[in-house]
């Protein structure tokens, strides 16, 4: 697992519609107000991208949002499980501690357990790009949406477009505009 709001576990099959917005709109604001507090708290303790690391990217990020990610390294990462957990366990949801997690993104802050690999960067940087788009309410509400409706992690349409646009980053000759992608992702409802 990359990062997410770790909400990402065993194939759930699925919820209904009806259901899934009703989750969303439920858990959408607890978890809203979880990555706010951890982005609040870890970005004391963070640090700004590297410049070789911005270098490497700046084809495909825009440098405001280059300047504004901030990184966090630790292991584990100092990050305590949201108060709404009991209740995801309670539902059976293979759910990962996020203190043990690769990475993971609240906001602009990128907490990491290791030096991470450009990839992984990249892929934690989409997920920024989609927090400044989108906001972290609307980020919040469509993630839980996502992994309800989809069963899971890798189901959930923001973390799919932060894995193709990896994937694309891996083996794409020409550089893009992540920004411009995610816009198309916003504009077309696929969130």
């Amino acid at each position: 697992m990359n990062d997410g709001i770790f909400l990402g576990g065993s194939g759930l099959g699925g919820f209904s519609r009806w259901a899934t917005e009703g989750i969303a709109t439920l858990l959408g604001p607890l978890v809203a107000r979880y990555i706010a507090a951890q982005r609040d708290r870890l970005a004391l303790m963070a640090t700004p991208l590297s410049e070789i690391s911005k270098l490497r990217l700046r084809q495909h990020f825009g440098d405001a949002d280059l300047d504004w990610a901030r990184i966090v390294q630790a292991d584990p990462l100092p990050i305590p499980d949201p108060p709404f957990y009991p209740l995801l366990r309670w539902l059976r949801l293979d759910i990962p501690e996020p203190s043990l997690v690769e990475a993971i993104t609240f906001d602009h802050v990128i907490a990491a357990r290791e030096s991470m690999r450009l990839p992984l960067l990249f892929h934690e940087m989409v997920h920024v790009v989609q927090y400044r788009l989108l906001g972290v309410k609307a980020f919040a509400r469509l993630y839980v949406k996502g992994f309800f409706a989809a069963g899971g992690y890798h189901a959930i349409p923001l973390e799919r477009c932060a894995l193709e646009m990896e994937q694309r980053y891996l083996t794409a000759k020409e550089p893009f505009d992540v920004e411009g992608e995610i816009t198309k992702w916003i504009d077309g409802k696929l969130f």
